[in-house]
């Protein structure tokens, strides 16, 4: 008999597998990214319903656990909580789909980080309840989530340099003569992405975010192998112009 646990889920992509069926990858509070096989996802008897697999949504689930990579399966599901503005919102429904992709990328481990599935789920809550969201929102996400990660800026030095050398994820008070950095306008960005505290304005023109995107993005592919490029920065781009 299959043993079954009850988790906090969050929605990080759904593949159509077959005719009717769906490959679910979850961020779980227990047990961080599993994938899920969800079959005839829009009958009246699936324990998942086609509207809990948007990406970020956030569910209780009660599921299997199998490890090892191999697909799990879940016997009962409920929305977490029920987004307010994200689905009726293009600019955070934009949002939404890119930080899905940015957390696809980076969130690979298969063991319980709690500390890590609050910060996710609480950028997803920040996205649908804040008032106004500033265009540098998900970079301030992005920013934030590197300090999470095993590579993550070094961020408790009594005095932060002027320049992030990218490959040892030290700030200095010069450029690296060694590795790729990020100039000092860029690293101050930087700082102040992970600093924000989900209130009033990122205060960076488009040049800034287009340059903290750009320096975040070889940050990552220096540490990530694989990471890439990403699929849905064209729609962000069109509607913070």
């Amino acid at each position: 008999m299959a043993q079954y646990y009850s988790s906090k889920a969050i929605v990080l992509s759904a593949i159509k597998y077959g005719d009717n069926s769906r490959i679910v990858r979850l961020y779980t509070d227990q047990f961080g990214l599993i994938s899920v096989l969800i079959n005839s996802v829009s009958s009246k008897k699936s324990a998942v319903r086609s509207s809990m697999l948007l990406p970020l949504t956030l569910l209780e689930i009660i599921h299997t656990h199998k490890g090892d990579e191999k697909l799990d399966r879940i016997k009962e599901a409920k929305m977490d909580l029920t987004y307010t503005s994200i689905p009726y919102d293009a600019v955070r429904n934009a949002i939404a789909l890119f930080l899905a992709e940015l957390f696809g990328k980076v969130l690979r481990e298969e063991t319980e980080n709690i500390e890590k599935f609050n910060f996710v789920r609480s950028a997803c809550l920040a996205l649908d309840t804040l008032e106004n969201v500033p265009p540098a929102f998900h970079l301030s996400i992005w920013s934030k989530l590197s300090l999470y990660l095993g590579f993550s800026p070094d961020v408790n030095q009594s005095k932060m340099g002027d320049y992030f050398d990218l490959q040892d994820g030290q700030f200095l008070s010069h450029p690296s003569v060694l590795h790729p950095y990020l100039d000092q306008n860029t690293t101050a960005n930087f700082i102040k992405a992970m600093s924000w505290g989900f209130e009033g304005s990122l205060g960076m023109s488009k040049k800034d975010r287009n340059d903290l995107f750009d320096g975040l993005l070889q940050f990552m592919n220096l540490h990530y192998e694989g990471f890439g490029n990403f699929k849905t920065t064209a729609v962000l781009g069109e509607l913070f112009n």
